[in-house]
């Protein structure tokens, strides 16, 4: 379990390091893909498929948990 949070985590600091490159509209598909690589490569899972989806689900909540940090500290972008 802990190896999804820390996932998140990741991927949380990889989509602000990617904003100094590419537009911030593009952050949620970049950490989607993220996500659905770690599922793939670092997520323990029993097949191909149960690994993308372990991905789309860290992605997400990586995209999730940052907005609401967003909102908490009233940035708008």
């Amino acid at each position: 379990m802990f190896e999804a949070s820390v996932v998140v985590a990741v991927l949380i600091a990889l989509g602000q390091f990617a904003k100094l490159y590419i537009d911030s509209k593009y952050i949620p598909l970049v950490t989607m893909f993220l996500g659905i690589l770690a599922g793939l490569i670092y997520l323990p899972a029993e097949t191909i498929q149960s690994g993308v989806f372990n991905g789309i689900i860290v992605g997400l909540s990586a995209n999730g948990l940052f907005d609401i940090t967003k909102t908490l500290h009233g940035k708008t972008e």
